[in-house]
C-alpha cells in the first residue's frame, strides 16, 4: 500500500487553537472543512522540517519548539493514504497573514467540536484535549465516512537516540521517547554480557518511572546499548577527539565486533525478554590524516567505538558479516520478530 507523509499543527495561544477554513482552493479534499496547519512532506523534507515551512508559508508566522505529539494513519478506498505527523505549538512569532488556502481563525478548545471537521479529526482532537501521551492512531475511511479507528499499543524507547528512533519508524514502530536517568552499572567484561545488563537497566528504569501511571499499563518498553569489542577491549563512546582518534587507530585495518543488547518489557504480561546480536565489522587501512580528520568531526563524538557506519565513515569499511543495522545501534528484525510473538 502506497501511503505518503503529511504534517498538521495545532497552533495554541489563550487556550484557543489557530483553524484554518478550507473555503477557497479549487478542487479541495478538506473543502469547507476545519483543519489545523500542514501538507505534505516534499522529497529530502523531515516532517519537522515541512511542518515549519508549512506554518511560515500559510500563517506568515515562525514556529520555536514544537511538541511531538503522535502519528496518524489514514486509510481510505477511495483517496491516497497518508500518515501525518502530528504537532502542537504555543511558540512563535510574527504576525498572521492572509491565506490563499482559507480563512485562518483563533477558535476557543471549548468550541472545536462544533466545527465542520473530519470524524476522525475529532478522535485526535480529544486524544490532545486529554493530553494523551505519544500516540500512533489508525483511522479507516469509506469514501468520507470514518469506518473504523484503534490506537496501536504504546511503545516506549528507553533512549534519546535519533538513530534508534529512525530505525523503529522503518519498520512502521512509532515510539514515544522516555530516557533512562538511572547511572549504568557494569560488572561484566564480556560484550555480550554488557550490553544485556545495561538494556535491561535501562528498560528496568523506565518501567520504573512509568510505574505509578495508569495509562502506561498496557506499554512494550524497548531498551538498548551498544558497544564496540576489538582487541580484547571494549570501546564505548569517545569524551575527546583525540580519544576518538585513539580508538579508530585501534580498529584500522582490522575486524573488530559490534554488540547490541536489547531488552522489551511487555507490562500487560508481566513479562521481560533481553538477548544481544554480534555483527563483525571489517574496516581497511587508513592513513593518520585520515583517521585526524574523521576524529575531528563531530561524527565519532555520540557513537560506540567513535563511528557510524551510516555516515561518512561508510567509505572505509571493507564488509561486514550479520546484521547491519545492529551496527547502526537496534536489530530492528529480530526485535520485531519478538514484538510480534507479544501480540
Amino acid at each position: 500500500m502506497d501511503i505518503k507523509d503529511t504534517t498538521l499543527c495545532y497552533i495554541e495561544k489563550d487556550g484557543r487553537y489557530l483553524m484554518l477554513h478550507r473555503v477557497k482552493k479549487e478542487k479541495d479534499l478538506n473543502a469547507g472543512k476545519w483543519i489545523g496547519v500542514g501538507g505534505h512532506v516534499e522529497a529530502g523534507e523531515t516532517p519537522e522540517g515541512c511542518i515549519r515551512r508549512e506554518i511560515a508559508e500559510e500563517t506568515g508566522l515562525t514556529a520555536g519548539k514544537l511538541i511531538y505529539r503522535g502519528v496518524v494513519d489514514f486509510i481510505s478506498d477511495r483517496d491516497e493514504c497518508e500518515r501525518m505527523f502530528l504537532y502542537t505549538c504555543n511558540d512563535f512569532r510574527g504576525s498572521l497573514k492572509t491565506c490563499d488556502e482559507g480563512i485562518l481563525e483563533w477558535v476557543e478548545k471549548s468550541k472545536i467540536s462544533t466545527l465542520n471537521l473530519w470524524d476522525g479529526d475529532l478522535i485526535f482532537l480529544n486524544a490532545l484535549a486529554e493530553d494523551k501521551p505519544f500516540f500512533h492512531l489508525k483511522l479507516s475511511y469509506h469514501n468520507d465516512t470514518l469506518v473504523d479507528h484503534f490506537f496501536y499499543r504504546r511503545i516506549i524507547l528507553a533512549s534519546n537516540s535519533p538513530r534508534r528512533r529512525e530505525l523503529l519508524t522503518q519498520i512502521n514502530i512509532y515510539p514515544e521517547i522516555l530516557p533512562s536517568t538511572k547511572e549504568e552499572v557494569v560488572t561484566s567484561s564480556d560484550p555480550s554480557e554488557v550490553v544485556s545488563s545495561l538494556s535491561r537497566q535501562k528498560a528496568e528504569n523506565v518501567n520504573e518511572l512509568i510505574s505509578d501511571r495508569d495509562d502506561c499499563s498496557l506499554a512494550l518498553i524497548i531498551g538498548a546499548d551498544t558497544v564496540v569489542y576489538a582487541n580484547d577491549k571494549i570501546l564505548g563512546k569517545p569524551k575527546t577527539h583525540e580519544e576518538a582518534f585513539d580508538m579508530i587507530k585501534s580498529l584500522s585495518g582490522k575486524t573488530h565486533h559490534v554488540y547490541t543488547g536489547v531488552t522489551i518489557i511487555d507490562k500487560e504480561k508481566n513479562k521481560t525478554q533481553t538477548f544481544a546480536e554480534k555483527t563483525d565489522v571489517t574496516v581497511y587501512e587508513m592513513t593518520d590524516d585520515e583517521i585526524k580528520k574523521y576524529a575531528d568531526s563531530e561524527e565519532p563524538m555520540d557513537k560506540a567505538g567513535a563511528y557510524g557506519i551510516q555516515g561518512t565513515f561508510a567509505k572505509y569499511i571493507k564488509c561486514i558479516s550479520g546484521d547491519y543495522n545492529n551496527v547502526v545501534g537496534l536489530p530492528v528484525s529480530a526485535l520485531y520478530q519478538r514484538i510480534k510473538k507479544l501480540y
